[in-house]
């Protein structure tokens, strides 16, 4: 991916069809904070790299019809945003040189209409529902708030029939005097429903009282959803109308340019740049805060936040520095 090196050599998932089908850590809790990440993180480049080029190629076509050469357009360096940043500073540069001249223009402007992916946000938001392993309720868990069935022996409360020594009254005994039915203190022995705190042998579904929830409202998964949603929105461009109030070729150049490649600068602009500034810095800080959030992770997970966090910033100041770009042409054809 242009600018970005190779994503995938450190985190498979940033390159990756669909990062959310990938595994990257074995706690399940962190798995599903990190794959959400990387997936807002992906969704995050694509939209920097798709704006840089639509403002890039909108700015280079103006300042082309407007005479810039071709060394005029070209980036000056390889930093995010630099292809944009050189053929919008092209374009800027050669309508001041007719606006100098005293033409005036009259610009109408129908914003472009953008629908966030709420299906592939319903997707992302599934990989934040996980079920936590009964092994981590269990090792989690106080003693004696844990419950679920036991598969061996239980000792302690049953709410079903209790098969050995009841410590309290029984309601059916065997032919050993073991009991066989409902005890009302605490069962040693086998328990057919619910045994609240020891089991010796295996848990099934085990419950913890107060503590250890499957993190369905896991805050960093949410806020990664709902960026992807919206960087993977689709965009109309603007409608736009212009109009001057001369009559000489160049200003007459400048308005058959603005009026074929303002309404792609202006979906740059406003559809891909400015609505998303805020999502973009949403990933960014998720991608700070995510190293201290999961660092249980283990080393394939840790090495795919960094480098998704470290795309992050890069994709960031990408969109930073076009949106700039861009509104140095946009200001100056509305001014």
């Amino acid at each position: 991916m242009s600018g970005f090196g190779v994503p995938g050599a450190s985190c498979p998932g940033l390159s990756a069809a669909d990062p959310l089908s990938l595994e990257y850590s074995a706690n399940a809790q962190a798995n599903a904070k990190i794959k959400t990440f990387v997936k807002a993180s992906r969704d995050l480049m694509d939209a920097s790299v798709r704006l840089e080029a639509l403002t890039a190629d909108a700015c280079s076509a103006i300042a082309r019809d407007l005479g810039a050469p071709p060394a005029e357009i070209a980036p000056r360096d390889d930093e995010p945003g630099s292809r944009a940043k050189a053929a919008c500073g092209a374009a800027s540069a050669r309508i001041d040189a007719i606006l100098r001249m005293g033409v005036s223009f009259r610009i109408q402007v129908q914003p472009p209409q953008c629908q966030a992916d709420f299906q592939a946000k319903a997707r992302c938001d599934a990989s934040c529902d996980v079920s936590i392993d009964p092994g981590q309720i269990v090792a989690q868990c106080e003693p004696a708030k844990l419950s679920g069935f036991c598969q061996g022996r239980c000792e302690g409360r049953c709410d079903g029939r209790c098969q050995g020594q009841c410590q309290g009254q029984c309601s059916a005994v065997d032919a050993n005097g073991q009991c066989n039915g409902t005890c009302s203190g605490s069962c040693s022995g086998g328990c057919d429903a619910t045994c609240h705190a020891r089991c010796e042998g295996q848990w099934q579904a085990p419950q913890c009282e107060g503590m250890v929830r499957p993190p369905s409202a896991d805050a960093e998964c949410n806020a990664s959803c709902n960026a992807s949603a919206n960087l993977r929105a689709e965009c109309t461009p603007a409608v736009v109308t212009v109009q001057t109030n001369a009559n000489h070729e160049a200003a007459m150049r400048l308005v058959a340019s603005l009026q074929a490649h303002l309404p792609w600068l202006l979906k740059a602009e406003l559809g891909l740049g400015r609505r998303i500034l805020q999502d973009a810095k949403v990933v960014v800080d998720v991608g700070a805060q995510l190293p201290k959030i999961v660092g249980n992770a283990g080393l394939t997970g840790l090495a795919c936040v960094a480098a998704s966090a470290s795309a992050s910033v890069k994709a960031s100041a990408r969109i930073n520095v076009s949106v700039q770009a861009s509104a140095s042409v946009s200001a100056k054809a509305s001014g």
